[in-house]
């Protein structure tokens, strides 16, 4: 592991202390400004601009360069995708930042930063959405303030949406898990605690987790609710929410809910993920788009045919560490956090994607250029010489995130990117999923089909047993949306397991993780600094995952 865990470790020791971030993220009740705000359309604007703003904004929760992770949304999608063992380091892991998720053996516990970032992340993100909320006076608004409304109703469903899921405890079942992780009470199926712009400083002192029931409940009726105020004329893709994007989350919400045992929400699922699908009324991205190296997973402007919500890096703000391609593209130069982790995916999982699929091409294949002559802004194979300079990547480094114009060396430039949040792919796929579930397995299918045809021509799942269809989608999410921050909360959700331990692993030894079911880490630990300051938690944090499964040796 990289040599900053001792200050991790000691930073703990100073994190507990604290007091509740709770406190720090409670909406403010100043009964003057919502006045003002109710009556100011500009005010709003910009206060619904600013929460796509937020989420892209590093060093959110610190204010300063302390930790590399501490990277709002786009460090939540590294931390997701590492965690659920997507993401492995074909380079030095050194320099991975987000290494303790994808090798959880020691720096996840309730008094690390590691818990304390992503926690309060979430709940900054939450308080600025239950700020324009708040603000809003549904009996006396106009069509322009509802749909305000209904922006700030959708980020909210976003953000209890990943945070439950993150938070949920569901016990693991494998027998290689330790028998020292288990909780000291009964919390099966407990998020987070409910915090909304009508809660009162002083129910959130004692404020406990809601069950995962009551928290999709609250999700859906935040979304109907955006349903109904959204302004049905704003079309195509956005940096903020419209209805495709609705109706895309409520595909989510009901996929979670159907696998949770709820009567008819597979239905539902499969009915939104069509909506969304119709009224973005666009189309999956092709293979130029892809793997254009100047716009490639970079640019909503160039995508937007498939980009449904993204969020955007500004010139003007960005540093050369704090950014999502800084971290994720092994063709940027300008740090050694991107090219020389040379962050990527499973051996075993490249070579089980067909070559005739050209989406394998987001990889280094070990043949190189004899493989596949990649569209590419700087040679992949010279010789590692330092920052700023061309650096070799190994196999299986991920090339899919290009940086911004296609310019590797100069960050403000290769830095200032878009970033994914919603794709027309994905409800593809959850419609797939879902038909299958409900029932209509040929359906599901079919949609499966015309999908995945469009990036292997040779592509048919027509024979796939119907029991085994489900993984059948998985996997192809896990090609589809890798890197997106997307595929934890499916693996969550079928309880799906990791395997990075295997003959021939591409894995470094401390990261060869394997298990079946729901891995111990997925639990997120809700941090010590809340336990402290609510006392409804004290007793009912997830257990501690650090250690709970030894690494596979060969």
């Amino acid at each position: 592991m990289k040599n900053i865990f001792g200050k991790i470790a000691i930073f703990g020791l100073v994190l507990v202390l604290g007091s509740s971030c709770i406190k720090e993220t409670f909406p403010m009740s100043d009964t003057a400004t919502k006045e003002q705000l109710a009556t100011s359309s500009s005010a709003l604007t910009a206060m619904v601009k600013a929460i796509p703003a937020q989420m892209a904004t590093g060093y959110l929760v610190y204010g300063r360069q302390e930790w590399e992770f501490d990277m709002a949304w786009p460090g939540l999608m590294i931390i997701l995708d590492s965690v659920t063992g997507e993401i492995i380091d074909n380079g030095d892991s050194n320099y991975d930042w987000y290494s303790y998720w994808s090798c959880p053996a020691h720096g996840l516990a309730a008094e690390y930063p590691t818990s304390y970032v992503p926690w309060r992340t979430m709940f900054m993100f939450i308080k600025s959405a239950n700020d324009v909320i708040g603000a809003v006076d549904v009996e006396n608004a106009n069509d322009e303030q509802l749909n305000y409304l209904a922006q700030a109703l959708a980020y909210r469903a976003l953000f209890y949406m990943t945070f439950a899921d993150m938070y949920e405890y569901k016990a693991p079942t494998d027998p290689a898990v330790s028998a020292s992780y288990k909780p000291e009470n009964d919390i099966l199926g407990l998020t987070v605690p409910l915090v909304t712009d009508a809660t009162t400083q002083e129910d959130a002192k004692n404020n406990p987790r809601v069950p995962v029931k009551d928290m999709y409940e609250f999700i859906i009726n935040d979304l109907d609710n955006a349903e109904k105020y959204v302004d049905t004329e704003a079309t195509g893709g956005s940096l903020l929410p419209n209805l495709a994007v609705i109706y895309g989350l409520k595909a989510r919400a009901y996929l979670k809910m159907g696998s949770d045992g709820v009567a008819g929400a597979y239905d539902k699922a499969a009915e939104y993920a069509d909506k969304a699908i119709t009224a973005h009324a666009g189309s999956p991205l092709t293979q130029a788009q892809w793997e254009a190296p100047a716009t490639g997973f970079n640019s909503f402007a160039a995508n937007s045919n498939s980009w449904m919500w993204y969020i955007s890096y500004s010139a003007e703000t960005i540093g050369n560490l704090n950014t999502f391609v800084a971290h994720m593209s092994g063709e940027e130069c300008w740090t050694a956090y991107g090219c020389a982790t040379g962050r990527g995916i499973s051996k075993s999982v490249y070579e089980s994607i067909p070559d005739t699929d050209w989406r394998k091409h987001s990889w280094i294949d070990p043949k190189g250029y004899s493989y596949y002559d990649y569209p590419r802004n700087r040679d992949f194979f010279s010789a590692p010489s330092g920052y700023g300079s061309n650096r070799k990547l190994n196999p299986y480094t991920a090339i899919k995130f290009r940086p911004g114009e296609g310019n590797y060396s100069v960050y403000k430039t290769g830095g200032a990117t878009d970033v994914p949040l919603m794709r027309v792919e994905e409800m593809y796929l959850i419609k797939a999923e879902a038909l299958a579930l409900a029932g209509d397995v040929p359906g599901g299918k079919a949609v499966l089909n015309s999908l995945i045809q469009t990036r292997d021509s040779a592509y048919d799942c027509t024979s796939v047993p119907d029991n085994f269809f489900q993984n059948e989608v998985y996997f192809q999410k896990r090609i589809e949306l890798w890197g997106e921050g997307l595929i934890f909360h499916d693996a969550k959700r079928i309880g799906a397991g990791m395997k990075n331990g295997y003959p021939g692993t591409n894995a470094e030894a401390d990261f060869r993780i394997n298990c079946t079911g729901v891995c111990p880490a997925w639990n997120f630990t809700i941090p010590q600094r809340e336990v402290n300051g609510n006392p409804a938690i004290d007793g009912y944090n997830n257990p501690d995952p650090s250690e709970a499964l030894e690494a596979w040796e060969e």
